[in-house]
């Protein structure tokens, strides 16, 4: 087993050097190692995109908490519809606002929009959860796979270092485009493997355990029903929920904290260096919506059943639990538990490649290029950039070796903070009476919830202080829908009393600027509030309370008034059902309602910069100047 996957390893990296070497000959200028001359082709931003969502869910964790909690978790993957629906919302407008100001990040735009120096540092704040905490947990996993599944013949520590030095080394080659290049090429890899993992153990195992026993859940936890609409416990540390935690609250807000990926720093840049004008609706609908979702509730939980199965005592929901599935595939074909491991590898290095790139690229941007050292030659901002690499690989490693537990405590807040920036997103990309003050109210009570709901803020205040009444998620609401639900109320009850003035007028250039260059929307406004009106019905019964009639739906229906052997649990022909009306929903809103469609390249070029932004005039610190200055020019 470890000489074969050392082999296969050693070829991806070979590969991936080799693009990264085919890139960097292509640069045309040195900036363009920074942002790929922002030409990435549609079809690496449709792959890239896709492996992103599913990295920033996390396949191994979803495959462990499946399971452990069964198809009442499993549930979570129909909110990746939701996720493209949000990708819809925003992706086209932010491309589009690029291109019109010439503005390179989603902090320069957000920044210059909103003329506030706060948004900028929380978006900053954002780009850090993900680019350290949040990579170093997925790294630290790969440690703990592989050294489980090669039965310690691999060390954790030294697969964590291989593995961060050889993305390391093509990033640092390639920079942004070879990075997303590598990416969508793993993203093929990830969806190609899932795809056959779940198709062999289909035709080759005597009964899968999903439709045989059903998901081996532990005791207490109902495997295939989903256990309330809401409970009303004190949380995660406090209280343990009946029948489980996943409840349709749970899931509704765990849906709405995966739109934390798309509103991360990281996604956007990947949205704004694109030369797509037509690859949004496509990795949106389709591979998204599709393809990622299609096969994380159809295959998942057969895989997640296996391994329950299989799991050794004690280890239930640790990466180690995969090691008994690697090992029942290799006993049949060593080459299949390799595919296997090289599956769940390849999707936790899609993260850490992806974030840890575009955070080393948007910090040159936006900190060393525009305010550290503006003067810096294009040359000096390429060696900023791998330099930035270098320190954040070094810090990923050294997090995930020597700080595991900090590594998981603060990458739990990383998709709840992001999902904060949903009102600062509409505003930017749809809704012009959405203040700067507004934003930043909501933001500052939707940052302490989150806090105070996640391990972070509950280990620090318990510690200095006294316990709190509550613990993780209480009522099974996760933190990002308690945060959102107060974020957004406070957004509102703002914007009522700032809504005009100069500031108004000023973010409206923008959208008149959107509303120019675009084609009107087929059918007016009825067909607009159809549309809209169904997808709330959608979301009310595919993931919030209405779900929780799936349980029993189609194998008890009150017309009949008896059972229906379906062969399956009747909950997962609820998701599957729901999962394809979502698709079409989708496919309605970003291809007939032109949500996604870019019709025309934008005509005009717009200075959004306020005059009266702090932002123009920060100087630069002469100190920083003169060291950055010296190290940039040798």
């Amino acid at each position: 087993m470890t000489t074969p996957f050392l082999i296969l390893s050693g070829l991806f990296f070979a590969y991936a050097v080799y693009i990264a070497t085919r890139c960097a000959r292509s640069f045309g200028r040195p900036e363009d190692f920074l942002d790929g001359a922002r030409e990435i082709p549609s079809w690496a931003t449709i792959f890239a995109g896709t492996g992103v969502v599913v990295a920033g869910l996390g396949l191994p964790d979803h495959i462990l908490l499946t399971s452990l909690y069964g198809l009442q978790y499993s549930h979570v993957a129909v909110g990746l519809v939701l996720v493209g629906l949000c990708g819809a919302l925003v992706q086209k407008r932010i491309w589009l606002a690029a291109r019109i100001t010439g503005l390179g990040t989603i902090g320069d735009l957000m920044g210059e929009y909103f003329g506030s120096v706060a948004l900028r540092l929380y978006l900053l704040a954002i780009l850090f959860l993900f680019t350290i905490p949040f990579a170093a947990y997925g790294l630290g996993e790969i440690g703990q796979l592989v050294e489980a599944a090669t039965g310690g013949s691999l060390r954790a520590g030294l697969v964590i270092w291989v593995t961060a030095f050889f993305l390391f080394l093509y990033a640092v080659i390639g920079g942004w485009r070879a990075v997303v290049y590598v990416v969508a090429g793993q993203s093929f890899l990830v969806l190609t493997l899932i795809l056959f993992t779940g198709g062999f153990a289909g035709i080759t195992f005597d009964g899968l355990a999903l439709f045989t026993k059903g998901i081996a859940t532990p005791a207490g936890i109902l495997a295939d029903q989903i256990p309330g609409v809401i409970q009303f416990t004190d949380g995660i540390g406090k209280q343990l929920p009946t029948g489980g935690l996943w409840t349709t609250v749970a899931i509704l807000s765990f849906a709405l904290s995966l739109i934390g990926i798309v509103l991360s720093p990281g996604f956007g840049f990947l949205g704004i260096t694109s030369q797509t004008r037509k690859g949004f609706a496509f990795e949106q609908v389709w591979m998204t919506g599709g393809i990622a979702a299609g096969a994380l509730l159809l295959i998942a939980p057969v895989i997640a059943a296996e391994i329950a199965a299989a799991a050794p005592a004690g280890l239930a929901g640790t990466p180690a639990a995969f090691a008994g599935l690697v090992a029942r595939l290799g006993s049949m074909d060593q080459l299949l538990g390799i595919g296997l491991l090289m599956l769940l590898v390849a999707a936790l290095q899609i993260g850490i490649a992806f974030f840890a790139s575009s955070g080393a690229s948007i910090v040159t941007i936006e900190l060393v290029a525009r305010y550290v050292l503006p003067e810096l030659s294009p040359a000096g901002r390429k060696l900023a950039a791998r330099i930035a690499l270098a320190a954040i690989f070094a810090a990923i490693a050294l997090t995930a070796s020597f700080a595991p537990l900090s590594a998981t405590v603060f990458s739990s807040l990383a998709l709840s903070l992001a999902a904060q920036l949903l009102p600062a997103f509409l505003g930017l990309c749809w809704l012009p009476w959405v203040s700067r003050s507004a934003v930043l109210a909501g933001l500052v009570i939707g940052i302490i919830i989150v806090v105070f709901t996640e391990p972070f803020g509950l280990i620090l205040f318990e510690g200095l202080f006294l316990d709190l009444p509550w613990g993780r998620w209480p009522l099974t609401i996760h933190s990002a829908g308690w945060g959102l639900v107060f974020n957004v109320a406070a957004c509102l009850l703002v914007s009522l009393f700032t809504r005009g003035g100069e500031e108004r007028d000023h973010r409206q250039r923008l959208h008149d600027e959107f509303e120019a260059g675009q084609r009107a929307e087929p059918g007016g406004r009825a067909i607009r509030t159809a549309r809209w009106s169904l997808t709330l019905i959608w979301a009310f019964l595919a993931l919030g309370p209405g779900a929780i009639l799936g349980n029993s739906f189609f194998s008890r229906p009150i017309f009949t008034g008896g059972n229906v052997a379906l062969g399956m649990p009747s909950l997962l022909v609820w998701q599957i059902f729901f999962w394809l009306i979502g698709v079409l929903i989708l496919w309605w809103l970003a291809y007939r309602g032109r949500l996604s469609v870019i019709d025309a390249l934008p005509q005009h070029r717009l200075a959004l910069g306020s005059p009266r932004s702090p932002l123009q005039r920060l100087p630069t610190p002469g100190w920083i100047a003169r060291w950055l200055g010296r190290v940039a020019e040798r």
